[in-house]
């Protein structure tokens, strides 16, 4: 039989750490199972697949901009020391990206925690409750860009306003996660569904994902119960839950990774208008462009993580002239259009910029939009 290559090596000792180990621990398995093995070469191995080791960006397969929750074969470890071990664990050493400084050259760094929001996840049973109006929701979400509805919700005395929210169909196949959205309202009694003369708390949820399970593709059960994710009660008996802390960055970039790369029936992330949603509010004649992609939590705190508050085109910095009113303040443009590249995966880092409202809306003053170079160019006219 063939060796495998020292890398496979190197993550079959790694699949069987306990704990935190040595160098020498990794070296000893490997020629426990294969033989002798040239030490520098797996010391190397070691040192690219560590997400926080500065020097792993000295290999090629490093050297391009990635977030470590991206499900590479190159992100395994995690250095507690420099010559200790031990696996890589998201929900407890953190998002650590690789970034480029400049032409040629990368860092590595940790990124801050995408939840700045508490997260709850509410429950839908068919069998139990027949959602005859979910296919209406989802043309007005397509029409306007957003639809509320209102759910139950066990977690009413700690849930608020802006919560990010999760919804999982559960009962029948197929089971698992099928929207998202953001609490909208401050929990209130009304009827139960059953309309047994008794009241339950409820919130307003806008949607700003709403799949149909039942024609579409939707983030099964199965996935979820994986990894990190498995501690995480996934089939509630009410609905409304908080979802454990430790586990919200993670859950965004699979739901993240999930819509960016499924054949979804209306993609949440592109419009047949060119990634734009023109919608009015309450008859008034304000227009509201918003791009859904640009609203996903975990690629707007990626892409400002990466590139800081300033406006991309003319630099200005909401904190700086406005002080702690600005601060923290600042649209996310898409460089492509998703309905132009189709089903891909999707960097955050390499395909959004931070941009100031002006700036954003000139950007899409035209269709497709002007490129973040050809606007700067208008401002030194």
């Amino acid at each position: 039989m063939n060796r495998p290559y020292v890398w496979q090596m190197v993550k079959q000792a790694i699949d069987n750490l306990k704990g935190e180990v040595s160098n020498t621990y990794i070296k000893n398995y490997i020629k426990d199972n294969w033989g002798e093995v040239n030490p520098g070469t797996i010391n190397d191995q070691i040192l690219i697949m560590t997400v926080n080791r500065e020097a792993r960006i000295n290999w090629k397969v490093n050297c391009k901009p990635r977030l470590t929750n991206s499900n590479s074969k190159y992100d395994l470890l995690y250095t507690t020391n420099p010559r200790k071990v031990v696996k890589y664990d998201l929900t407890k050493h953190g998002i650590w990206e690789i970034y480029k400084i400049g032409n040629d050259k990368f860092g590595i760094r940790k990124i801050e925690s995408i939840s700045t929001v508490n997260t709850f996840l509410f429950a839908w049973n068919p069998i139990k409750w027949n959602w005859t109006t979910l296919e209406q929701s989802i043309e007005q979400l397509e029409k306007s860009g957003k639809v509320t509805e209102r759910w139950s919700c066990l977690s009413h005395k700690i849930i608020k306003p802006g919560d990010r929210a999760f919804l999982v169909r559960l009962g029948s196949e197929p089971r698992g996660i099928f929207a998202s959205g953001y609490v909208v309202s401050e929990p209130f009694l009304s009827k139960h569904w059953s309309d047994e003369g008794k009241n339950i708390y409820r919130v307003l949820i806008e949607f700003e994902v709403l799949l149909n399970p039942d024609k579409e593709p939707i983030l099964a059960l199965d996935n979820l119960k994986t990894g990190n994710l498995g501690i995480q009660e996934w089939t509630p008996q009410s609905s409304g839950i908080s979802v454990k802390p430790e586990l919200v960055e993670e859950l965004e970039a699979v739901w993240f990774n999930f819509l960016t790369t499924q054949n979804i029936r209306i993609n949440p992330y592109a419009s047949t208008d060119g990634n734009e949603k023109n919608t009015y509010t309450e008859g008034t004649a304000k227009q509201m462009i918003q791009t859904r992609y640009e609203r996903n939590p975990y690629a707007k705190v990626a892409c400002i993580k990466h590139y800081g508050y300033s406006c991309s085109v003319c630099e200005f910095d909401f904190e700086k002239r406005f002080g702690d009113l600005g601060k923290n303040f600042i649209h996310v443009h898409h460089l492509t259009l998703v309905s132009t590249v189709g089903k891909t995966e999707v960097d955050p880092i390499k395909d959004l910029r931070p941009v100031c409202p002006n700036c954003h809306a000139m950007l899409h003053r035209q269709n497709p939009p002007l490129t973040i170079e050809k606007l700067k160019m208008w401002l030194t006219c």
